[in-house]
């Protein structure tokens, strides 16, 4: 399954410093930079990838409908993070914090670039750039994280299984 959907792949990938100091923004790659594919990423942590082609609507529902299918999610949200709301600092904190859900978290990338970390084991993180068009799905019980690239800006469609009562990451 994963293969197929990974032709015409954007999405960069790669282990993060240990212990990253600074602006969260920034790539924070280990040096000699350690880049993966997205096929090791589905075998490391089951983290699946797709491209999504946003202005063709009819195989954009197509993949949305499938996805929804696959991972029985029924709403969604839409989620803007960009330095012209409110509290932005504050909320780029809470959004780094890493999680651990119950659920698949299912997210697609709808205008911007942003970073979501996955931890492969204590305290070694890989850092996912997406961009437009990318949804990934990452598998419960994998602790993540999120935050903004330099641009500060990214809209996200966040998938759930049941209606969202004010949900983060």
């Amino acid at each position: 399954m994963a293969t197929a959907d990974l032709r015409g792949l954007n999405m960069q990938i790669w282990h993060m410093e240990p212990y990253p100091c600074g602006d969260r923004r920034l790539p924070h790659h280990v040096f000699p930079p350690k880049k993966l594919t997205a096929d090791q990423l589905h075998t490391l942590l089951g983290v699946v990838y797709y491209k999504v082609d946003l202005d063709d609507t009819v195989a954009m529902k197509k993949r949305l409908s499938r996805v929804k299918s696959e991972r029985k999610v029924v709403s969604s949200d839409v989620l803007t993070v960009s330095d012209k709301i409110p509290d932005f600092n504050e909320k780029l904190e809470d959004y780094y914090e890493p999680v651990k859900k119950e659920q698949d978290v299912v997210s697609m990338v709808l205008d911007g670039t942003c970073y979501y970390d996955v931890e492969q084991e204590e305290d070694e993180w890989i850092r996912i750039q997406l961009e437009r068009g990318d949804l990934i799905v990452i598998p419960q019980g994998v602790s993540h994280r999120f935050t903004v690239t330099p641009q500060n800006y990214v809209q996200i469609q966040r998938f759930f299984p049941k209606k969202p009562d004010n949900v983060q990451g």
